[in-house]
């Protein structure tokens, strides 16, 4: 029996000594400097490898697409590296590649990166390149339709995957006429209408240094670093910042069920309702009680009880997406068709398990250590370090927000998980998608509308 009870707090014993080991380490603050155009500046001095990260974030992304032109962000994003007004393709290709860095585009639903990755000796020949991208895109005709063909074929691609199907109608029908209605990539026929005009007037409009911040991560001077950007962009004039409205998004008045059919022997099931924002008062609450109820991977009671217990999936997790209005609150997971039903009981009967029983002190011990413990890996590269304080920016959040976060999380108490449950979780309000055989799988669940397509 004493064997027993050691190996059960074994992990929990592990956590904490790990992350008591961590308790001295502070986040890198950055050195923060606005340029007369408004152009905002981050920087980080980081010694030990001769490396330097430049991470550029425009704020749109595709919530600020043209309802019939989905994809608009995202496009006008990926055409940055295919020429400028002074510089091919081929030639910004043979730049970077030449000096072995490394260039990266990624848009998401508020914002869209552009990331330089290389040798901090190459700094001053390849961050000319990296801001003329930013700056001078030439929208050329051909290489637009040439990234046009990629995109449908990675939009058509996707399409053939169950959960991606799953995912793109949950949107859809969560968000309704919210900016949050499509995803980042758009759909084959919004792509499709997109003309190399849309393209030049997206650019116009967001990209302006005053909508613009700049993280600079690495072996660099802060007082050099301010001088070289403003050489580079002494001709980047500041304009009216466009803001984003966000529409309303619908409330969900009853249970509902959207089966898509797919002939196969599985059911990808994605069910959620909306989730908190960034600044939710309750947000490190939410996030521990996440971690407990399906979060935690491994540990998680989602996972124990639908994969270990019940033996119905490889895989069950739960995750909130925070954003600039609410993201998503979503549950998966992938079982066989006949397994569905009960799958969706269970998440059903968890959240509201959690809702009205306190965790206990064992799960809170090891949520709240493996916070503490996991800060430190969010920080380990250059790049890490450039999109935490991006996305600190981004949310309007202070330069020291990770110290009062780390620091709030380790008071959240049971009662505190316990409230923030019973208000954020939905377990009579929710809305599933799921991609599977609908002439295999039963689904009968009290009160829930279900329609099949």
């Amino acid at each position: 029996m004493k064997k027993t009870i050691i190996l059960a707090f074994l992990p929990a014993l592990l956590l904490a000594t790990f992350a008591a080991a961590q308790s001295g380490w502070q986040p890198p603050r950055p050195q923060r400097a606005a340029l007369g155009n408004g152009l905002v500046l981050l920087v980080v001095p980081k010694t030990g490898l001769p490396l330097v990260t430049v991470s550029a974030m425009v704020r749109g992304g595709s919530a600020s697409d043209p309802k019939a032109l989905g994809g608009l962000a995202n496009f006008t994003a990926e055409m940055l590296s295919r020429g400028t007004s002074s510089r091919t393709a081929r030639q910004i290709a043979q730049s970077f590649d030449q000096a072995g860095a490394q260039f990266s585009v990624n848009c998401d639903y508020d914002a869209s990166y552009f990331s330089l990755t290389c040798l901090s000796q190459d700094l001053e020949k390849l961050l000319p390149v990296f801001m003329d991208l930013l700056q001078n895109p030439r929208m050329d005709s051909s290489e637009v339709e040439r990234l046009r063909e990629q995109l449908v074929t990675s939009i058509q691609a996707q399409q053939d995957q169950p959960m991606s199907l799953s995912q793109e109608a949950f949107e859809k029908w969560l968000y309704g006429q919210h900016q949050y209605d499509h995803q980042v990539e758009g759909e084959e026929a919004t792509v499709g209408a997109i003309r190399s005009g849309d393209l030049s007037s997206y650019h116009k409009k967001y990209f302006i240094p005053n909508n613009v911040v700049i993280a600079i991560v690495g072996e660099v001077k802060p007082g050099n670093i301010t001088g070289l950007f403003k050489k580079l962009t002494k001709t980047w004039t500041k304009a009216e910042t466009p803001g984003i409205i966000y529409g309303q998004i619908p409330k969900i008045e009853e249970p509902g069920l959207l089966m898509i059919h797919r002939p196969i022997t599985q059911a990808y099931v994605m069910l959620g309702f909306q989730g908190p924002k960034r600044l939710d008062p309750d947000y490190q609450a939410a996030r521990l009680m996440n971690y407990i109820l399906g979060g935690g991977g491994f540990v998680s009671r989602l996972f124990t009880k639908i994969r270990v217990q019940q033996g119905l999936a490889y895989d069950v997790d739960s995750y909130f997406s925070p954003r600039l209005d609410h993201g998503p609150y979503t549950f998966t997971v992938q079982t066989k068709c006949q397994s569905a039903d009960t799958a969706i009981k269970t998440m059903i009967a968890e959240m509201e398990k959690i809702q009205k029983e306190p965790v206990s002190d064992q799960e809170l011990l090891e949520a709240k250590a493996y916070f503490r413990g996991s800060y430190p890996f969010r920080y380990e590269t250059n790049g890490q370090i450039a999109s935490q304080i991006l996305g600190a920016e981004l949310y309007g959040l202070s330069p020291d927000q990770v110290t009062k976060d780390l620091e709030l999380i380790q008071k959240v108490s049971k009662e505190d998980i316990r409230l923030a449950a019973q208000r954020l979780l939905k377990p009579r309000n929710y809305i599933v998608t799921m991609t599977t055989d609908t002439a295999i799988t039963r689904i009968s669940i009290p009160g829930l509308a279900i329609e099949k397509k």
